[in-house]
């Protein structure tokens, strides 16, 4: 290791690493984190029902699978559109809850009651009632902001209050239940005295409500976001991580969800409007276009790894070449390793780098269809891009494409620590012989 390369690690490790281990432990990060993991199979399944009810066939087609299927559709739509509006329109009332949810649980305290507040607040911060209809336009993506600060604001409320030792006292006799359960209402009637009141006069004196102030003051950040100078500056502070050790989508992609989120619901609503889709970069875009494999598209390596000459290398290869398929690399990644080794620093950056820069233009020419749909971050990157694009053929051709390029990437860096790692082995290997031959000496000898 070059003392350049030795300098520039040690400076990560001691400064960024502890940086992103604190932010990857910080409780309203994991929170977030954590909130829309719990939030995210309902969009799955919902994506998939959105499949089966807008075939990747033209309405008009002669093809028989997709008469067929259409006819399916038409009959299916009232059935299948309910539980789709209940998913994907109804996500940041999900959040509400499974943030906050999330958060008391850190804290230490009762977490159920603290989802039904926070979601009670969201109602009555984003759903407003005018003759008798309850809006519920903010339940969807657009909302998804709000519900993280209000999911945040509750559970804080209920804390200070209880530091404040605000609550109300009942004698020992109460069962614990009882007691337990009336220990919300305190924090009920905080919210209804601070933050409903705040909610109707930014209506009254705004003419809208707090949902869509709040994504009004997001606007520009979400433009940013969906930048390609924002998805490249995500995938190398994301593998600059993973390099020193720490599972950078882990620590970063608790940040940026609630932004790739937004944008996908932004794209269905487009779609269900006949609308062009408006944005590029979702959670989907970056499982099944940018890291194949796992983060730094380590399924080439795989490939690589399977018949090289190192017996380390393709032990390596052979174990994680199938999990690396259904994007788990850490077999991979800590296997080889490419963790703090100055040869895998380029390509595990720059393979991904110029994954997101090709797909990024690739559908921002509108070559390919952009994203408006999740699946499962395990599905096979290929299969996962048709999927996500509602079935464009030309999809998966460039997932494959980018794995290809990738393979061509990590060759020359693979080649190089192979050449070393076959060294290593062989002078083990004259080791070994050499003692087993010292070994025999000395037997022969004793045996005189």
């Amino acid at each position: 290791m070059s003392t350049t390369s030795g300098r520039f690690i040690d400076f990560m490790n001691n400064h960024v690493a502890p940086v992103a281990k604190r932010m990857e432990n910080q409780p309203h990060i994991s929170a977030i984190r954590d909130g829309f993991i719990v939030v995210l199979p309902f969009l799955i399944v919902g994506s998939f029902i959105m499949i089966l009810l807008i075939p990747p066939f033209d309405e008009n087609t002669q093809n028989a699978f997709g008469k067929a299927w259409w006819e399916f559709a038409r009959w299916a739509s009232d059935y299948g559109w309910r539980f789709f509006q209940m998913s994907f329109n109804a996500i940041s009332l999900f959040t509400a809850g499974s943030i906050a949810y999330n958060l008391a649980k850190a804290y230490k305290r009762e977490p159920l009651p603290a989802a039904f507040l926070s979601v009670m607040a969201f109602l009555l911060v984003a759903a407003p009632v005018k003759d008798g209809m309850m809006d519920i336009k903010f339940f969807g993506g657009i909302g998804l902001f709000s519900s993280i600060f209000i999911a945040i604001y509750t559970v804080e409320l209920t804390r200070l209050l209880e530091y404040l030792h605000i609550r109300i006292r009942l004698p020992k006799e109460v069962p614990t239940a009882v007691a337990e359960s009336l220990n919300i209402v305190i924090p009920i009637l905080a919210v209804l005295v601070t933050l409903y009141p705040f909610a109707l006069y930014v209506e009254h004196a705004t003419g809208t409500n707090i949902p869509q102030l709040i994504m009004d003051f997001m606007a520009p950040l979400i433009k940013v976001s969906d930048s390609l100078g924002a998805i490249c500056l995500f995938v190398f502070a994301t593998h600059l991580l993973w390099f020193l050790g720490i599972n950078g989508s882990l620590v970063l992609m608790q940040l940026w969800t609630p932004f790739l989120l937004q944008n996908m619901a932004a794209n269905l609503a487009a779609l269900q409007a006949g609308e062009p889709l408006p944005f590029i970069i979702t959670n989907s875009f970056w499982d099944f276009y940018i890291v194949h494999g796992a983060s730094g598209g380590v399924i080439a390596l795989a490939i690589l790894l399977v018949r090289s000459r190192s017996a380390h290398l393709r032990s390596i290869g052979k174990i994680g070449l199938v999990p690396s398929i259904f994007s788990i690399g850490e077999p991979i990644v800590y296997g080889v390793p490419m963790v703090v080794n100055p040869l895998f620093f380029i390509p595990l950056i720059f393979a991904p780098m110029a994954n997101a820069i090709i797909a990024y233009l690739i559908l921002d020419f509108d070559l390919i269809h952009r994203i408006y749909l999740m699946a499962p971050w395990t599905t096979p990157a290929p299969i996962g891009a048709y999927l996500v694009s509602g079935g464009d053929v030309w999809a998966p051709i460039l997932s494959l494409s980018l794995i290809i390029l990738d393979i061509f990437i990590y060759y020359p860096f693979f080649k190089m620590y192979e050449k070393i790692c076959v060294a290593k082995e062989q002078n083990q290997d004259a080791e070994s012989l050499e003692q087993e031959r010292l070994m025999a000496e000395r037997a022969r000898a004793e045996a005189k």
